[in-house]
Protein backbone atom coordinates (compact mmCIF):
# COMPACT_ATOMS: atom_id res chain seq x y z
CA UNK A 1 0.00 0.00 0.00
CA UNK A 2 1.44 3.17 -1.04
CA UNK A 3 2.13 6.20 2.01
CA UNK A 4 0.78 9.40 1.30
CA UNK A 5 4.13 10.59 0.12
CA UNK A 6 4.40 8.05 -2.11
CA UNK A 7 1.17 8.96 -3.72
CA UNK A 8 2.33 12.57 -4.48
CA UNK A 9 5.82 10.89 -5.79
CA UNK A 10 3.55 8.60 -8.17
CA UNK A 11 1.05 12.19 -8.86
CA UNK A 12 4.33 13.85 -10.07
CA UNK A 13 5.88 10.83 -11.72
CA UNK A 14 6.64 12.64 -15.39
CA UNK A 15 9.48 14.11 -12.82
CA UNK A 16 11.24 10.74 -12.16
CA UNK A 17 10.72 9.07 -15.89
CA UNK A 18 14.33 9.32 -17.15
CA UNK A 19 17.64 9.06 -15.77
CA UNK A 20 18.75 7.17 -12.99
CA UNK A 21 17.71 7.94 -9.80
CA UNK A 22 18.28 6.92 -6.01
CA UNK A 23 15.38 6.90 -3.41
CA UNK A 24 16.47 7.63 0.12
CA UNK A 25 14.05 5.85 2.97
CA UNK A 26 10.82 5.35 1.46
CA UNK A 27 8.13 4.32 3.69
CA UNK A 28 6.69 1.96 2.05
CA UNK A 29 8.01 -0.87 -0.54
CA UNK A 30 5.45 -0.41 -3.27
CA UNK A 31 6.34 3.01 -4.89
CA UNK A 32 9.41 0.83 -6.39
CA UNK A 33 6.68 -0.89 -8.74
CA UNK A 34 4.52 2.11 -9.04
CA UNK A 35 7.42 4.44 -10.21
CA UNK A 36 7.86 4.18 -14.40
CA UNK A 37 11.33 4.23 -14.69
CA UNK A 38 13.18 1.23 -14.34
CA UNK A 39 16.86 2.64 -13.08
CA UNK A 40 16.02 3.17 -9.27
CA UNK A 41 18.12 2.35 -6.33
CA UNK A 42 17.07 2.18 -3.21
CA UNK A 43 19.15 3.55 0.16
CA UNK A 44 17.51 2.25 3.82
CA UNK A 45 18.35 3.09 6.93
CA UNK A 46 15.42 1.32 8.11
CA UNK A 47 15.76 -2.44 7.93
CA UNK A 48 12.13 -3.39 7.90
CA UNK A 49 11.36 -1.26 4.98
CA UNK A 50 14.99 -2.72 3.55
CA UNK A 51 13.35 -5.72 4.07
CA UNK A 52 9.94 -5.42 2.72
CA UNK A 53 11.96 -4.29 -0.79
CA UNK A 54 14.05 -7.03 -0.74
CA UNK A 55 11.38 -9.38 -0.84
CA UNK A 56 8.83 -7.91 -3.53
CA UNK A 57 11.39 -5.89 -5.75
CA UNK A 58 13.64 -7.87 -7.95
CA UNK A 59 14.15 -5.53 -10.57
CA UNK A 60 16.08 -2.59 -8.35
CA UNK A 61 19.47 -2.60 -6.18
CA UNK A 62 18.49 -1.48 -2.41
CA UNK A 63 20.92 -0.85 0.24
CA UNK A 64 20.41 -0.90 3.94
CA UNK A 65 23.38 1.59 5.22
CA UNK A 66 24.06 4.51 7.10
CA UNK A 67 25.04 6.76 3.94
CA UNK A 68 25.93 6.21 0.23
CA UNK A 69 29.56 6.79 -0.32
CA UNK A 70 30.26 6.49 -3.88
CA UNK A 71 30.03 10.51 -5.73
CA UNK A 72 28.41 12.05 -8.77
CA UNK A 73 26.77 8.63 -10.40
CA UNK A 74 23.16 9.70 -10.19
CA UNK A 75 20.62 12.27 -11.76
CA UNK A 76 18.48 12.85 -8.78
CA UNK A 77 17.51 11.85 -5.72
CA UNK A 78 14.57 11.56 -3.88
CA UNK A 79 14.22 11.81 0.01
CA UNK A 80 10.99 10.71 2.54
CA UNK A 81 11.53 13.75 4.94
CA UNK A 82 12.59 12.07 8.51
CA UNK A 83 11.22 13.14 11.99
CA UNK A 84 14.41 15.46 12.69
CA UNK A 85 15.53 18.64 10.60
CA UNK A 86 19.12 17.69 11.48
CA UNK A 87 18.61 14.21 10.02
CA UNK A 88 17.28 15.73 7.11
CA UNK A 89 19.95 18.37 6.35
CA UNK A 90 22.57 15.55 6.54
CA UNK A 91 20.28 13.41 3.82
CA UNK A 92 20.59 15.96 1.77
CA UNK A 93 24.24 16.62 2.42
CA UNK A 94 24.61 12.70 1.66
CA UNK A 95 22.63 13.50 -1.49
CA UNK A 96 24.25 16.55 -2.87
CA UNK A 97 27.65 14.81 -3.29
CA UNK A 98 25.72 11.64 -5.16
CA UNK A 99 24.26 12.93 -7.74
CA UNK A 100 25.30 15.26 -11.24
CA UNK A 101 26.06 18.64 -11.32
CA UNK A 102 22.78 20.07 -12.08
CA UNK A 103 21.67 17.12 -10.85
CA UNK A 104 18.09 17.41 -9.06
CA UNK A 105 17.01 17.00 -5.37
CA UNK A 106 13.32 16.30 -4.04
CA UNK A 107 12.33 16.09 -0.79
CA UNK A 108 8.48 14.94 -0.24
CA UNK A 109 6.85 14.07 2.98
CA UNK A 110 4.01 14.53 5.25
CA UNK A 111 2.95 18.27 6.47
CA UNK A 112 3.44 17.73 10.04
CA UNK A 113 7.04 16.10 9.39
CA UNK A 114 8.26 19.91 9.08
CA UNK A 115 8.46 19.38 5.27
CA UNK A 116 7.76 23.25 4.86
CA UNK A 117 11.58 23.98 6.09
CA UNK A 118 12.74 22.59 2.40
CA UNK A 119 13.94 25.72 1.03
CA UNK A 120 16.07 25.94 4.55
CA UNK A 121 16.85 22.70 4.11
CA UNK A 122 18.05 22.99 0.35
CA UNK A 123 20.02 26.60 0.77
CA UNK A 124 23.26 24.87 1.09
CA UNK A 125 23.22 22.62 -1.45
CA UNK A 126 20.60 23.59 -4.14
CA UNK A 127 21.60 27.07 -6.37
CA UNK A 128 17.92 27.18 -6.26
CA UNK A 129 14.41 25.23 -4.98
CA UNK A 130 10.46 25.36 -4.86
CA UNK A 131 7.64 23.49 -4.13
CA UNK A 132 6.54 21.40 -7.38
CA UNK A 133 3.00 19.81 -5.34
CA UNK A 134 0.71 20.18 -2.38
CA UNK A 135 -1.89 16.66 -2.02
CA UNK A 136 -2.70 14.13 0.92
CA UNK A 137 -1.78 16.48 3.44
CA UNK A 138 2.20 16.24 1.91
CA UNK A 139 4.49 18.55 0.13
CA UNK A 140 7.27 17.81 -2.79
CA UNK A 141 9.77 20.33 -2.87
CA UNK A 142 12.72 20.00 -5.84
CA UNK A 143 16.27 21.46 -5.60
CA UNK A 144 18.73 21.79 -8.21
CA UNK A 145 22.39 20.83 -6.62
CA UNK A 146 25.04 23.67 -7.95
CA UNK A 147 28.81 22.61 -7.97
CA UNK A 148 29.70 18.97 -6.82
CA UNK A 149 30.14 18.40 -3.18
CA UNK A 150 31.82 15.94 -0.78
CA UNK A 151 30.34 14.17 2.25
CA UNK A 152 31.99 12.09 4.63
CA UNK A 153 29.56 10.62 7.42
CA UNK A 154 32.00 10.54 10.18
CA UNK A 155 32.14 14.58 10.14
CA UNK A 156 28.47 14.41 11.08
CA UNK A 157 29.43 11.98 14.39
CA UNK A 158 29.40 14.08 17.70
CA UNK A 159 31.00 11.99 20.88
CA UNK A 160 29.35 12.50 24.07
CA UNK A 161 30.62 11.44 27.71
CA UNK A 162 27.66 10.39 29.82
CA UNK A 163 28.08 9.39 33.15
CA UNK A 164 27.04 6.00 34.26
CA UNK A 165 26.53 4.27 37.79
CA UNK A 166 30.48 4.30 38.73
CA UNK A 167 32.00 5.50 35.39
CA UNK A 168 31.91 7.28 32.25
CA UNK A 169 31.13 6.22 28.72
CA UNK A 170 31.84 8.20 25.67
CA UNK A 171 28.87 7.61 23.29
CA UNK A 172 28.67 8.15 19.63
CA UNK A 173 25.61 10.24 18.06
CA UNK A 174 23.89 11.13 14.39
CA UNK A 175 21.10 13.24 13.67
CA UNK A 176 18.58 10.24 13.39
CA UNK A 177 19.62 9.00 16.57
CA UNK A 178 17.19 8.52 19.63
CA UNK A 179 18.30 10.76 22.24
CA UNK A 180 20.45 12.49 20.23
CA UNK A 181 23.46 13.85 22.43
CA UNK A 182 22.20 13.40 25.56
CA UNK A 183 20.86 10.60 27.87
CA UNK A 184 17.53 10.70 27.79
CA UNK A 185 15.58 10.34 31.58
CA UNK A 186 13.95 7.16 30.63
CA UNK A 187 17.86 5.64 29.67
CA UNK A 188 19.17 7.22 33.04
CA UNK A 189 16.46 5.44 35.00
CA UNK A 190 17.20 2.06 33.29
CA UNK A 191 21.44 2.78 33.90
CA UNK A 192 21.31 4.05 37.38
CA UNK A 193 19.29 0.48 38.47
CA UNK A 194 21.36 -2.11 36.97
CA UNK A 195 21.79 -5.05 38.98
CA UNK A 196 25.40 -5.73 40.46
CA UNK A 197 27.70 -8.46 39.36
CA UNK A 198 26.11 -8.87 35.76
CA UNK A 199 27.66 -11.86 33.99
CA UNK A 200 26.99 -13.82 31.04
CA UNK A 201 25.44 -13.32 27.83
CA UNK A 202 23.47 -9.45 27.50
CA UNK A 203 21.18 -7.97 24.54
CA UNK A 204 20.69 -4.43 24.40
CA UNK A 205 17.06 -4.41 22.06
CA UNK A 206 16.59 -0.83 20.33
CA UNK A 207 20.14 -0.45 21.27
CA UNK A 208 19.97 3.02 19.92
CA UNK A 209 23.51 4.42 20.00
CA UNK A 210 24.37 1.47 22.22
CA UNK A 211 24.17 3.49 25.51
CA UNK A 212 23.08 0.40 27.72
CA UNK A 213 25.43 -2.22 26.34
CA UNK A 214 28.24 0.79 26.92
CA UNK A 215 26.72 1.18 30.66
CA UNK A 216 26.82 -2.73 31.30
CA UNK A 217 30.10 -4.02 29.44
CA UNK A 218 31.71 -0.63 31.23
CA UNK A 219 30.90 -1.94 35.25
CA UNK A 220 30.54 -5.63 34.68
CA UNK A 221 33.67 -7.27 32.19
CA UNK A 222 32.13 -10.58 32.52
CA UNK A 223 29.27 -10.39 30.10
CA UNK A 224 29.33 -11.05 26.07
CA UNK A 225 27.02 -8.20 24.25
CA UNK A 226 25.05 -8.18 21.63
CA UNK A 227 23.16 -5.13 20.20
CA UNK A 228 20.28 -4.89 17.63
CA UNK A 229 18.51 -1.88 15.97
CA UNK A 230 16.07 -1.09 13.17
CA UNK A 231 18.05 1.77 12.45
CA UNK A 232 21.22 1.79 10.56
CA UNK A 233 22.48 5.21 11.78
CA UNK A 234 22.03 3.64 15.43
CA UNK A 235 23.95 0.47 14.38
CA UNK A 236 26.79 2.99 12.90
CA UNK A 237 26.68 4.99 16.50
CA UNK A 238 26.78 1.61 18.34
CA UNK A 239 29.59 0.28 16.91
CA UNK A 240 31.39 3.45 17.02
CA UNK A 241 30.59 3.72 20.73
CA UNK A 242 32.08 0.62 21.86
CA UNK A 243 34.85 1.22 19.88
CA UNK A 244 35.29 4.62 21.54
CA UNK A 245 35.29 2.62 24.78
CA UNK A 246 37.25 -0.18 23.71
CA UNK A 247 34.34 -2.46 24.49
CA UNK A 248 32.98 -5.72 22.27
CA UNK A 249 30.06 -6.74 21.37
CA UNK A 250 28.10 -8.27 17.84
CA UNK A 251 26.08 -5.73 16.64
CA UNK A 252 22.93 -6.52 14.33
CA UNK A 253 20.25 -5.00 12.22
CA UNK A 254 16.76 -7.13 13.12
CA UNK A 255 13.25 -5.95 12.85
CA UNK A 256 12.38 -7.15 16.58
CA UNK A 257 13.94 -10.02 17.35
CA UNK A 258 13.94 -11.80 13.67
CA UNK A 259 17.76 -11.70 13.24
CA UNK A 260 18.44 -12.28 17.08
CA UNK A 261 20.00 -15.60 17.41
CA UNK A 262 20.65 -17.41 20.69
CA UNK A 263 19.19 -17.06 24.05
CA UNK A 264 20.79 -14.54 26.55
CA UNK A 265 21.18 -14.55 30.56
CA UNK A 266 20.42 -10.30 30.88
CA UNK A 267 17.98 -8.46 28.10
CA UNK A 268 17.75 -4.58 28.85
CA UNK A 269 15.74 -2.33 26.85
CA UNK A 270 14.22 1.26 26.11
CA UNK A 271 11.51 0.33 23.63
CA UNK A 272 10.46 2.71 21.09
CA UNK A 273 6.72 3.21 20.55
CA UNK A 274 6.98 5.42 17.70
CA UNK A 275 7.63 4.86 14.01
CA UNK A 276 8.84 8.02 12.17
CA UNK A 277 6.64 10.65 13.36
CA UNK A 278 3.36 8.07 14.21
CA UNK A 279 2.80 6.40 17.47
CA UNK A 280 3.03 2.78 17.09
CA UNK A 281 3.33 0.01 20.02
CA UNK A 282 3.57 -2.95 18.09
CA UNK A 283 7.22 -3.27 17.91
CA UNK A 284 7.63 -3.84 21.50
CA UNK A 285 4.34 -5.90 22.14
CA UNK A 286 5.41 -7.98 19.32
CA UNK A 287 8.78 -7.95 21.50
CA UNK A 288 7.43 -8.66 24.70
CA UNK A 289 5.70 -11.29 23.24
CA UNK A 290 8.38 -13.65 21.99
CA UNK A 291 11.17 -12.21 24.19
CA UNK A 292 10.46 -15.65 26.33
CA UNK A 293 12.10 -17.56 23.64
CA UNK A 294 15.23 -15.79 23.75
CA UNK A 295 15.83 -16.01 27.57
CA UNK A 296 17.92 -18.39 29.42
CA UNK A 297 16.54 -20.35 32.52
CA UNK A 298 16.37 -17.58 35.65
CA UNK A 299 16.99 -14.63 32.60
CA UNK A 300 16.37 -11.14 33.36
CA UNK A 301 14.36 -8.68 31.06
CA UNK A 302 14.84 -5.02 32.27
CA UNK A 303 12.42 -2.59 30.28
CA UNK A 304 11.88 1.32 31.12
CA UNK A 305 8.85 2.77 29.81
CA UNK A 306 6.46 6.02 30.06
CA UNK A 307 4.21 5.15 32.77
CA UNK A 308 0.79 5.42 30.68
CA UNK A 309 2.01 2.92 28.22
CA UNK A 310 0.20 -0.52 28.77
CA UNK A 311 3.39 -3.00 28.98
CA UNK A 312 2.62 -4.03 33.07
CA UNK A 313 -0.11 -6.31 31.63
CA UNK A 314 1.65 -7.71 28.33
CA UNK A 315 4.62 -8.69 30.11
CA UNK A 316 2.81 -10.47 32.90
CA UNK A 317 0.68 -12.72 30.02
CA UNK A 318 4.05 -13.15 28.27
CA UNK A 319 6.78 -14.01 30.78
CA UNK A 320 4.39 -14.49 34.47
CA UNK A 321 5.57 -11.89 36.26
CA UNK A 322 6.47 -8.03 36.46
CA UNK A 323 7.30 -6.17 39.08
CA UNK A 324 8.45 -2.38 38.98
CA UNK A 325 11.91 -1.95 40.60
CA UNK A 326 11.99 2.11 39.93
CA UNK A 327 10.10 5.04 38.80
CA UNK A 328 9.93 8.54 38.27
CA UNK A 329 7.05 11.37 37.34
CA UNK A 330 7.28 9.79 33.76
CA UNK A 331 8.78 6.36 33.74
CA UNK A 332 8.44 2.93 35.13
CA UNK A 333 11.46 0.14 35.22
CA UNK A 334 9.96 -3.00 35.03
CA UNK A 335 11.54 -6.33 35.49
CA UNK A 336 10.14 -9.67 34.75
Amino acid sequence: MLSAPSQVLVRNQEHFAQGKWLIVNPTDSAIFAELPNSEFVGLHQYFDIYQQCIAKDDKNEHLFGASWDLNNDFDGAIIYMPKSKEHAAMLIANMAACVKQQGTLFLVGENKSGIKSAPKLFDKVSIQSYKIDSARHCALYCGAVGNPTSFNIDDWVQYKELNMQKSVVSIAFLPGVFSSGELDAGTKLLVDNIQPNLTGKVLDFACGAGIIACAVASEHSDVELTLCDVNALALYCARLSLKKNNLKGDVIASNGLAEIGGKFNHIFTNPPFHTGIKTDYSVTEEFIGEVKSRMLPNASLTLVANRFLPYPDILKASLGRVKTIAQTTKFNLYQS
